[in-house]
């Protein structure tokens, strides 16, 4: 109506320049509404994702049997391999897979040849709601290894064995706050040992409580429970005499408390913490019973093509019933360990790196056949695939 009764050409001009600017603005917002309704949605995510790596290294040790003297010494060839199979979590099932293998060949070894270790571990989820999850790991491994066993035998030496284990039981965690949970774990492991010695059945009872108060911190505090019956050990007498027709079970009852600070950028890096407390009793005299009072930091960078980590460990053994030496008043027996991993990892191209490790091991105690110091270094090369 305002342009039809403008009497000047000004107006009128006026008039149609606003209704040209009007006017096709209609069609073409539809136009790019449609081409923005149109454009092609990203491809979905895959429903399952795989990762594998080998690596190849070559290095040496110098206290192959753990000995407090005369130490066997070897350069070796180490192999190893580990997949990854892995369901998306988008739904309320999950799923992944996860199996590593290593195989070390010493070649100077006399007593000590080969070491071997294999682990599997397969583990279903299922989330019943946004605050719940319910997990069933299922984990089977073998270890063909010099263990140190002074801390349970009365000969207090190390020995080569081969051992065949499994854990099976469920979790249950609770996000009861957006920045907290609860987990709860059960479980049962069985060891078999290729000389019978150690064999047993173990029930596990675990509880954890961790926040995560600001971005980049969480705390978690855990009580661990772990009843062992043995299948053919005896128990002792305080003397150290082994009592026939008795049989050994122990309980491990552990307290530990863990902090975990990371930061993201281009060079992130991350500090933990764990700070640990056990009982160990047995059922009989208490010849086996100690109390280990732990420490271990690690410290992980990753600068641009580098990665870098650092562990360390320091551990305080204390026996109630064993002693050390003779007389009418022996010293308790102690020990003392302590441990340094480092690995510095360089990325050469997309799926290639080289890799450095070295490996720092001493006990230290009052029995003098319970002493020991290894050093451990390696090169190597690893391959990895994603998919």
């Amino acid at each position: 109506m305002a342009c039809r009764s403008a009497s000047s050409a000004a107006a009128s001009r006026a008039c149609r320049l606003r209704t040209v600017r009007r006017v096709p603005c209609l069609p073409l917002l539809a136009a790019l509404a449609a081409a923005a309704g149109a454009a092609p949605a990203l491809p979905p995510l895959p429903a399952w994702s795989s990762s594998a790596a080998v690596e190849s290294a070559f290095g040496y040790k110098d206290n192959l049997l753990l000995s407090a003297a005369g130490e066997e010494r070897s350069s070796f060839l180490r192999g190893s391999a580990e997949f990854l199979l892995m369901r998306v979590p988008t739904g309320s099932l999950e799923y992944s897979s996860f199996a590593q293998a290593e195989g070390t060949r010493f070649l100077q070894g006399r007593t000590v040849r080969n070491e071997a270790r294999v682990w599997l571990r397969n583990e279903a989820g299922w989330r019943p709601g946004p605050q719940w999850e319910v997990h069933l790991p299922v984990t089977g491994y073998y270890d063909d290894k010099v263990f140190d066993q002074s801390d349970t035998e009365l000969e207090r030496l190390t020995a080569v064995l081969r051992v065949f284990g499994a854990v099976a039981g469920p979790a249950l965690r609770w996000d009861f706050h957006r920045s907290a949970w609860l987990e709860a774990e059960t479980s049962g492991q069985r060891e078999k040992f290729a000389d019978h010695g150690n064999d047993a059945w173990t029930r596990h009872a675990s509880i954890r409580v961790s926040v995560a108060p600001h971005p980049g911190l969480e705390a978690g505090v855990g009580l661990n429970s772990r009843w062992r019956d043995f299948d053919f050990r005896s128990q002792y007498s305080a003397a150290g005499r082994i009592l026939p027709g008795t049989s050994l079970r122990t309980r491990e009852d552990e307290a530990d408390l863990r902090v975990t600070f990371r930061r993201g950028g281009v060079s992130p890096w991350q500090v933990a913490l764990r700070a640990g407390l056990l009982d160990y009793r047995d059922n009989g005299s208490g010849y086996f019973d100690r109390r280990e009072v732990q420490l271990e930091p690690e410290f992980s960078w990753r600068p641009a093509d580098w990665e870098l980590r650092l562990r360390g460990a320091a551990r305080r053994v204390e026996f109630g019933v064993q002693t050390v030496g003779v007389g009418l008043n022996p010293a308790p027996r102690i020990r003392d360990e302590h441990e340094v991993d480092l690995r510095v990892e360089r990325r050469l191209r997309p799926g290639w790196s080289l890799f450095a490790a070295f490996r720092w091991e001493r006990a230290r105690s009052n029995e003098r056949i319970a002493s020991y110091v290894v050093n451990e270094g390696l090169l190597g090369l690893r391959r990895s695939w994603e998919k």
